[in-house]
């Protein structure tokens, strides 16, 4: 391993504690599991109601545990089901109010967050930091894609 290989092993391990901070703030918005946030906020996202295996790839679970992650959620009354017209044994996801709400504080969270790191940041550095980290992140994705092709 390169010296540098060392040393983005190490920041990124750091970069790893702070997401989970993130996570954990999201966590405690929602009151939630970490599936259960990346579920609601999905829906919230798209804003158009999600079926089974839609949900299943998003999360990159099986179905079994969409269907567990869709039953805490509608029993938080964040979720609702609505049968398919089509298919009888098709079902879609919708955000209820109570799940936008909970969407939209989540997400103000982490941008609150967001907002106040980067005002410790200065300007100057705002935009280089984006763009190589972004460059890093797309690279990192492209080597998981690869190596899930590969296995």
């Amino acid at each position: 391993m390169s010296d540098y290989s060392v040393k983005f092993h190490d920041l990124i391990t750091r970069l790893q504690v702070v997401l989970s901070e993130i996570d954990y703030a999201q966590k405690a918005c929602l009151q939630a599991g970490r599936m259960e946030c990346m579920l609601l906020n999905y829906l919230y996202q798209t804003k158009a109601p999600a079926n089974m295996n839609e949900l299943a790839k998003v999360l990159n679970v099986s179905h079994s545990r969409v269907t567990r992650i869709m039953d805490n959620l509608v029993a938080k009354q964040m979720v609702t089901r609505k049968p398919s017209d089509d298919d009888r044994r098709c079902w879609f996801a919708l955000i209820t109010e109570k799940g936008t709400k909970i969407a939209e504080n989540s997400l103000q969270t982490v941008v609150d967050q967001q907002s106040r790191i980067l005002k410790k940041i200065p300007d100057k550095d705002i935009e280089v930091l984006f763009k190589h980290l972004k460059v890093y992140v797309e690279k990192y994705e492209e080597i998981l894609k690869e190596t899930y092709v590969e296995l």
